[in-house]
């Protein structure tokens, strides 16, 4: 490589790695995210412990480096009822990087992450080099990972970017043409220069890369066919041999040390894992002979004890069959390729670069065929065995799986002509991950999420992953028999309504499991004068409040034209319906958030802080008209056993009885469910108090069905003489008293001062 050329890539080297070790912590928030809690304290206990086990003195780890906040997810595992505890999460990521998390903690471990990211761009460029300038090789080799996602890896400490190194030393050893290089490096170094060069070493090194990267996705195996199928085609048998040698020796080694030091060759056979939660630096998270997690659970067969049940293989979903759903395979497909949080043309824009430049100049190669193929299997595989996590799980920046296949997508290019797609590589790059690049670890947004990034132009205008689970950021909740999904900082679900924030434009997505054709929804706005457009599909409605309580509430109803989208979910088809809300203004109201979440007692910042949010509008889904339509208040009051005296103030104890005489159900999905209530009227009937406390059915209640339970009462806060009125509620649309001719009981009661004997 040429000497500038050269100058210019280790001084952006140097940066690049000496700027982490001067981080006090890497990350925002200040706390681990997924499973990086595991890697952290592995490679910390692996250099000072010399273990792999769990233990007390590695939590203080934890907190001495991370205090702010605690860790969710802590993957551990067990083989003796959870009384010895191994950190469950593949060994040699850690075992790497010991020396520099040895050093300076967890900032070194993202400067050994960001060397590693570093040396796929100097090996690619080597590989490039074969058959372009130096110059134009470094620039697209560059461009190629650092504008990617696989930046936003480098700082979480997680096996992504160690696994992508693996796999592009696979590669490069085993199809780089060393021809040039031997030839010109033997002056220099000899027989030394040619050893390294000879296929034989070149075949081994290639196969132990692999195998680090297999042995903890052991679907990356695909990508070791392009390198057989080149040495077999060349004829390069000896060369063949060692690269299995490699691998097989490299991961039989790795095995043995994993055995070593857990006494299983992997923290996914034998074990049974799950993910806990750390709370305190002076208690285990896991008591011995518990198995508190789902996993640990399903382990114990529901028959056995948590000691005597057997170790449970975490790989066993590898060798299920399973089902496959064309439908739900094919909507995955897409958002593999665009969607908003998955996509791979999104966050990795050179992948797109580098099968245009494959189709120009490669398209004739046979190895090149060989591999786009193994990248399409390793795709696929995650489609189809793990279509409820193939985007790897909660926190995520693109595909947190596949980014580990992406240096695959470099070996597609030889020749780069036009020179000039270097240029929109980088506008795609600034365009796509500019903010991701420029934030890594998040943005100080609420509920600080790795996706905040998607309120950004263009991710809106690419598909929602509606069907893929565990997708940071987002709220999500049940409201008249359907879900509602929206974006965190603009969408925060109150009880029974949900707040959008101001002045901007909300997406709400509406999930049901039947399709609608007409939904009715309440509006209101806190903030007045305020202009609030609603759109639903074709459908839009234009709101205008004026001053008054909650700036006077308005019904809308709207016929969306069919849902905006029909997804599958195991056979069953699923309807969506896209809805934008849109406020000129907003106010700002307060709320209350228990941070961090009320599971963890023994963390000593928990608190419950007031929190503000600006609103522009509030939402309540009431469900369809002729949900709300329901002629259901015919009733027959059995029975209301009230006290005769009651303290003035206080709440007490009513047992009521009363019968569904009406031809439909009572409902018990909120917000249009049926609740007991009650009235106060005084001496002389006047109502002095509407609205009582509710007392909410745990289920429905059936048409001549008896609904008998306490129901509590609030007591005037005056004494005096006064009748209780029992009533039922329809939530949102109307009293049973008012729809069935005023049929209620009337009970006097007697309400005392307090200190009245």
């Amino acid at each position: 490589m040429e000497r500038s050329t050269s100058l210019v890539l280790l001084c952006l080297s140097l940066v690049l790695v000496l700027s982490p070790l001067v981080l006090k912590e890497p990350g925002w928030p200040a706390g681990l995210k997924a499973d990086g809690a595991a890697y952290y304290l592995m490679a910390m206990s692996l250099a000072h412990d010399g273990d792999l086990r769990c233990e007390l003195r590695d939590l203080r780890r934890l907190f001495d480096a991370f205090p702010y906040h605690p860790t969710d997810n802590l993957i551990l595992a067990s083989d003796d009822g959870w009384r010895t505890l191994y950190f469950g999460k593949p060994f040699i990521y850690p075992l790497l990087a010991m020396p520099a998390a040895a050093l300076f903690g967890a900032s070194g471990m993202v400067a050994f992450n960001m060397a590693l990211l570093l040396g796929m761009a100097w090996l690619g460029a080597r590989y490039l080099r074969d058959s372009n300038p130096a110059w134009i090789a470094a620039l697209f080799a560059t461009g190629f990972f650092f504008l990617s996602a696989g930046v936003a890896y480098v700082f979480w400490i997680h096996p992504e970017v160690f696994t992508m190194a693996a796999v592009t030393a696979c590669l490069y050893l085993g199809l780089k043409d060393r021809g040039e290089d031997a030839a010109s490096e033997e002056p220099r170094s000899g027989r030394w220069a040619q050893l390294v060069a000879s296929p034989l070493v070149r075949g081994f090194g290639s196969g132990a890369a692999l195998s680090l990267a297999v042995y903890g996705k052991p679907m990356l195996a695909a990508l070791g066919l392009p390198v057989v199928f080149c040495y077999w085609r060349r004829r390069h048998l000896l060369a063949l041999g060692s690269w299995f040698l490699g691998a097989a020796l490299c991961l039989a080694l790795v095995m043995g040390l994993a055995v070593a030091l857990t006494g299983h060759p992997s923290a996914y056979l034998g074990f049974s894992r799950g993910g806990f939660k750390v709370c305190s630096p002076h208690e285990m998270p896991v008591r011995p002979g518990s198995m508190p997690t789902r996993a640990a659970v399903e382990a114990s067969s529901g028959e056995e004890s948590a000691e005597e049940a057997p170790p449970r293989a975490s790989w066993s979903w590898i060798f299920r069959v399973p089902p496959i759903h064309l439908r739900e395979v094919l909507e995955h497909a897409g958002y593999f390729l665009w969607g908003r949080h998955t996509g791979l043309l999104l966050y990795f824009p050179f992948s797109a670069l580098a099968l245009v430049l494959f189709g120009i100049h490669a398209r004739r190669s046979g190895v090149r065929w060989v591999l786009l193929g193994s990248l399409a299997v390793v795709a696929v595989f995650f489609l189809l065995w793990i279509p409820f996590n193939w985007h790897g799980g909660g926190g995520f920046v693109g595909n947190r799986y596949f980014v580990n296949a992406y240096p695959g997508f470099l070996f597609l290019v030889t020749r780069i002509h036009p020179r000039s797609i270097n240029v929109l590589g980088y506008a795609l790059g600034g365009l796509l991950l500019g903010p991701t690049i420029f934030s890594p670890t998040g943005r100080s947004v609420p509920w600080p999420t790795l996706q905040a990034h998607v309120r950004n132009f263009p991710f809106p205008l690419f598909p929602l992953e509606l069907s893929v689970k565990g997708i940071p950021g987002y709220h999500e909740t049940t409201l008249a028999g359907v879900r509602l999904r929206g974006r965190k900082d603009v969408f925060l679900p109150r009880g029974n309504k949900v707040w959008l924030h101001g002045a901007t434009t909300v997406e709400l997505w509406l999930r049901s499991r039947e399709p609608l054709e007409r939904l009715l929804f309440k509006l209101s706005s806190f903030a007045a004068p305020n202009d609030v457009v609603l759109r639903l599909g074709k459908a839009e409605e234009r709101l205008h409040f004026e001053p008054g309580e909650e700036a006077g509430k308005q019904r809308v109803e709207l016929a969306p034209g069919g849902p905006t989208r029909v997804l599958g979910f195991q056979g069953r088809p699923v309807y969506f319906y896209r809805i934008e809300v849109s406020s000129a203004t907003g106010e700002v109201r307060e709320w209350t958030q228990h941070h961090p979440p009320r599971d963890c007692f023994y963390f000593p910042y928990a608190a419950t802080t007031p929190e503000a949010f600006y609103v522009g509008a509030q939402l309540t889904y009431l469900g369809t008209p002729e949900r709300v339509a329901k002629d259901l208040y015919a009733v027959e009051w059995e029975q209301c056993q009230v006290p005769e005296r009651v303290v003035a103030g206080e709440s007490f104890t009513v047992h009521t009885r009363v019968r569904n005489r009406s031809a439909e159900s009572w409902p018990v999905a909120v917000p249009t469910r049926v609740n007991l209530s009650y009235h106060w009227e005084d001496a002389a009937g006047n109502e002095v108090i509407r609205n009582g406390l509710r007392t909410s059915p745990e289920q429905g209640i059936e048409p001549g069905a008896l609904l008998a339970m306490p129901q509590t009462v609030l007591a005037p806060p005056t004494p005096g003489r006064y009748t209780l009125v029992p009533d039922l509620v329809f939530e949102e649309v109307a009293w049973f008293s008012q729809k069935n001719g005023g049929n209620v009981l009337r009970v006097p009661v007697e309400v005392v001062p307090a200190d009245d004997d």
